[in-house]
């Protein structure tokens, strides 16, 4: 196999990544997206050593994802291609990228689907008690309402990262960027008897917030309403 092939370069390209201490996240999306191209082009008949693939090629393969998936997945796809042929030029693999003239895909714009109250009230209700596991769920389900965090924000969460003195969380988000989100009096009232009910569980010593089981599909068994992640 040729030194400047795709398939040798990719793995190289991941070991980048960890070295400017991209999300670990971000370098699987990345791999995935760059290991998916090979094979387009493999299947296509098309070159695999980076200084013969064209715009042409690129072209090929986003073509081919149109009207399979959705546009934010196309466009994903596209942002992922440009950071390689980033890379691959930054190390000197290759003189230009044949994306350089490429416009992106266009996205339209698509509100983003949310909880009615009636939802909302039927994920508290199910979680309704004071077993440690309704205290928790009502501590997670109401932290997300009241601030929007993501799902793997929530799921990265320490004991250490709730300020309950001014009802502040950290979060570290996309790109490993930390920010702080405040919440409301009825979500710190709810942190505030969960993690009373953390403390006197067998792995409170553990630094995660929530514990396991998660997601909550017993919440979404009881109430039939869709995952708000």
């Amino acid at each position: 196999m040729a030194p400047d092939d795709l398939s040798v370069l990719l793995p190289d390209w991941s070991r980048h990544l960890r070295a400017i201490n991209r999300a670990p996240s971000t370098i699987v999306s990345y791999q995935m997206v760059g290991q998916h191209f090979l094979a387009h082009l493999t299947e296509k008949g098309m070159p695999t050593v980076v200084g013969s693939i064209r715009r042409e090629h690129v072209e090929s393969y986003i073509a081919d994802m149109v009207g399979t998936v959705s546009a934010a997945t196309v466009a994903k796809h596209y942002r992922s291609l440009q950071q390689l042929w980033r890379w691959l030029v930054d190390d000197g693999e290759i003189t230009g990228s044949p994306m350089a003239r490429m416009r992106p895909p266009a996205v339209p714009e698509q509100p983003v689907p949310v909880l009615t109250e009636e939802d909302l009230s039927a994920l508290l209700k199910a979680c309704a008690g004071n077993t440690f596991e309704n205290r928790r769920d009502t501590a997670i389900i109401r932290l997300l309402a009241d601030t929007g965090i993501r799902a793997a924000e929530l799921v990265g969460l320490a004991v250490e990262d709730l300020d309950a003195d001014h009802d502040v969380a950290k979060v570290l988000g996309k790109g490993r960027r930390e920010r702080s989100v405040p919440y409301g009096a009825k979500t710190s009232d709810a942190l505030r008897r969960y993690l009373r009910a953390r403390a006197r569980h067998p792995h409170a010593a553990l630094p995660a917030w929530p514990f396991p089981p998660w997601p909550l599909r017993k919440v979404w068994s009881t109430t039939g309403a869709a995952p708000i992640w």
